[in-house]
C-alpha cells in the first residue's frame, strides 16, 4: 500500500496541498479559505436576514397557534418546541453578536457558524449586555450611535437615515428585553443547548428518576450529563401565558439579529458609496 502523501494545488493560489491516503482532497489552503469566505461574508448576510433569522420565530409562533387546538399529551410537545426554538434563537443571535464583533479579524461566516452555544458563551453574553450602556454596545459592534448617523452615513437618504436610527434604538431595546432575565436565564440556555447537541429525550413523568417529579401540566427533557455523572432534566410547564412570554423573547432575539445585520450591511454600502465617490476619474 502506498503511504505517500497525495498532493493537490490550491484552487485559489496553486500552492501545493498535501493529504493522506483515504482522506478527503483538501479544496484550498486556509488562507485562501478565509479570503474565499471573506469575500461572501455581505452576500452570507443579505441571504441569512431574509430567511434564517426568521425561522426561529416562525416556528415558533405556528406551535403556539397549534398549542390551543391539541390534545393534553400533544401540547407537552409543542411546549419542548417552542423552548427548542428560544435556545435556537438565542444561539444564532449570540454566534451573531461573535462573529460581527470580530468582523475585521475572521470571516462572519466562519465564526458565526462554528459557534457553539455553552455555558460560557452564555454568561459572557448576558454580562456584557448588562453591564454596558447603549452607545457601548454599538460601539463594540462598531455601528454609529444613534444621533450621529447623519455624520457617519453623509451619502445616506434621509429616509434610510431615518431607519437605520430607529433600528439602532431598536436593537439595544431588543438585546435588554432578551437577556432581562439574567444570569439563571443564561444557565438554563446553556443547559438546553447542551442537552440538544448530546440528544435528549421527551419524557412525562420524572418521579422514576427522582422523588420530586413533575406536574400534570410540564414535560421535561432529560439527558445525560457525563461530566458530572448525572442525569439532568429540564421541565417545561405547558402554560400559555408563560409561552407567550417565551416567544416573545424569540422575536425580541430574532428582531436584534435583524437589525444587527441591517445596521452592518448598511455601513458596508456607506463605505463602498464612499470609496467609489473618493476613487480618481480616469
Amino acid at each position: 500500500m502506498n503511504e505517500r502523501s497525495l498532493e493537490s494545488v490550491c484552487r485559489e493560489c496553486g500552492r501545493p496541498l498535501s493529504s493522506h491516503p483515504g482522506e478527503m482532497r483538501i479544496a484550498r489552503c486556509e488562507a485562501c479559505f478565509d479570503g474565499f469566505l471573506q469575500a461572501r461574508d455581505v452576500d452570507f448576510l443579505s441571504s441569512y436576514v431574509e430567511l434564517g433569522v426568521t425561522s426561529r420565530r416562525v416556528v415558533a409562533e405556528t406551535s403556539l397557534r397549534a398549542l390551543v387546538m391539541e390534545s393534553p399529551p400533544h401540547r407537552k410537545v409543542l411546549a419542548m418546541h417552542i423552548m427548542e426554538q428560544y435556545v435556537l434563537a438565542a444561539g444564532d443571535l449570540i454566534g451573531l453578536w461573535h462573529a460581527l464583533k470580530a468582523r475585521d479579524s475572521a470571516p462572519v461566516m466562519r465564526t458565526f457558524l462554528e459557534f457553539r452555544l455553552d455555558r460560557t458563551a452564555a454568561l459572557a453574553f448576558f454580562q456584557e449586555i448588562a453591564s454596558k450602556a447603549d452607545g457601548e454596545l454599538l460601539a463594540e459592534l462598531a455601528l454609529p450611535q444613534p444621533e450621529d448617523v447623519a455624520r457617519r452615513c453623509p451619502t445616506l437618504p434621509k429616509r434610510d437615515a431615518n431607519d437605520l436610527t430607529r433600528a439602532l434604538r431598536q436593537l439595544t431595546y431588543d438585546l435588554r428585553y432578551a437577556t432581562q432575565t439574567g444570569e439563571t436565564a443564561a444557565l438554563a440556555l446553556a443547559q438546553m443547548a447542551g442537552e440538544r447537541r448530546g440528544g435528549a429525550a421527551l419524557t412525562n413523568q420524572s418521579r422514576w428518576l427522582d422523588s420530586v417529579g413533575m406536574r400534570p401540566d410540564q414535560v421535561a427533557a432529560i439527558a445525560l450529563d457525563e461530566r458530572r455523572r448525572t442525569v439532568s432534566v429540564t421541565a417545561v410547564t405547558v402554560d400559555e401565558k408563560r409561552l407567550q412570554n417565551i416567544v416573545g423573547h424569540i422575536n425580541a432575539m430574532t428582531r436584534a439579529a435583524q437589525d444587527l445585520i441591517y445596521g452592518v450591511l448598511t455601513l458596508h454600502q456607506e463605505d463602498e458609496r464612499t470609496r467609489r465617490l473618493e476613487r480618481p476619474e480616469r
